[in-house]
C-alpha cells in the first residue's frame, strides 16, 4: 500500500524542466591555466622575433654585410609565428580538458541572425574609427604605422598581406582572445567581465597606443558577435573582412 501510495505521489509531481538544447557549455579552464597559455604565447611571439633577427644577422653576414639589409622575408616570418597562438589554447584548453575544437568555438550559428549582427558590427566599427580619427587628428597624436610595406611591393606583397592579417591572423587571434581567452573568463567572472577584460588584453598585445580605443571597441564587437552566435564563425569572419579591406585599400591607394 505503501509503495502504491509513493508511485502515485511521483506521479503526480511535475518533471524537472529540461535543460535546453542550446544551452552553453563553460569552459572549464581555469585562471591559472590562462596565465599559462598567455605567457606560452608570449613566449612563442618572442621566439619568431629572436628567430627572424638570428636569420637575418646569419643571412647578412654570408652575404658579405654591408649596410644594406634586407629585413621583409624575416619580419614576415615573425608575424607567420603568430598562428601558434593556437597551440597554448589548445594545449591548456581541449587537450586537457576534452571537447575538441568545439570547445574553443568552433560550432554551428544561425546564419540569418548572425548576416544582421555583422552588418550592425560593420557599422559600429565605421562610426568608432571615422570618429577615433577625428578625436586623434584633433589632439594631434600619431596614427597607425602603416604595416603594408612590410609585406613587399605590388600584388604579391598585397597577397602576403591577405593571407598573413586576414587569414592567419584572425583565426589565431579569434581563437586565443575569444574562444579561449573571453570563454574562460566568462566563466569565472561572468560575460559581461569576461567579454571586457579580453578586449583590454586583445587591444593591449597589438602595442600600438594611437590606436587602442578602436581596438579596444574592435574588441568588444568581436566578442559581443561570439556571445550573441556561440559560434567563433561570425568573428573570426568580421575580423579578416576588416583587415583584408585595410589591406586592399592601402594597395590601393598606393597605385593611384
Amino acid at each position: 500500500m505503501d509503495t502504491e501510495a509513493r508511485i502515485a505521489e511521483s506521479a503526480e509531481q511535475p518533471a524537472a524542466p529540461a535543460a535546453p538544447a542550446s544551452a552553453r557549455p563553460s569552459a572549464p579552464w581555469t585562471l591559472k591555466d590562462m596565465a599559462w597559455a598567455s605567457v606560452a604565447a608570449l613566449m612563442f611571439t618572442g621566439l619568431g622575433i629572436v628567430m627572424a633577427l638570428a636569420l637575418a644577422a646569419l643571412f647578412h653576414l654570408l652575404a658579405g654585410g654591408g649596410d644594406d639589409w634586407n629585413l621583409t622575408p624575416y619580419i614576415l616570418m615573425a608575424l607567420a609565428f603568430e598562428a601558434l597562438l593556437l597551440v597554448p589554447a589548445w594545449v591548456w584548453g581541449p587537450v586537457k580538458y576534452g571537447g575538441g575544437w568545439k570547445a574553443l568555438g568552433f560550432r554551428r550559428f544561425h546564419v540569418l541572425q548572425s548576416i544582421v549582427l555583422l552588418a550592425l558590427a560593420v557599422v559600429v566599427i565605421i562610426v568608432v574609427n571615422v570618429g577615433w580619427e577625428w578625436i586623434r587628428q584633433g589632439l594631434g597624436l600619431p596614427g597607425q604605422p602603416d604595416m603594408s610595406p612590410v609585406f613587399g611591393d605590388g600584388i604579391g606583397g598585397l597577397l602576403m598581406a591577405l593571407l598573413l592579417g586576414g587569414v592567419v591572423a584572425p583565426v589565431a587571434e579569434e581563437v586565443f582572445f575569444r574562444g579561449y581567452i573571453q570563454a574562460g573568463l566568462r566563466s569565472r567572472w561572468g560575460a559581461r567581465w569576461g567579454l571586457v577584460a579580453s578586449s583590454l588584453l586583445f587591444a593591449g598585445v597589438h602595442l600600438s597606443p594611437a590606436t587602442l580605443p578602436p581596438l579596444f571597441v574592435m574588441g568588444l564587437v568581436l566578442g559581443y558577435l561570439y556571445e550573441r552566435t556561440d559560434s567563433l564563425w561570425p568573428s573570426i569572419l568580421l575580423h579578416a573582412a576588416n583587415n583584408s579591406i585595410a589591406f586592399i585599400a592601402l594597395f590601393v591607394t598606393t597605385q593611384i
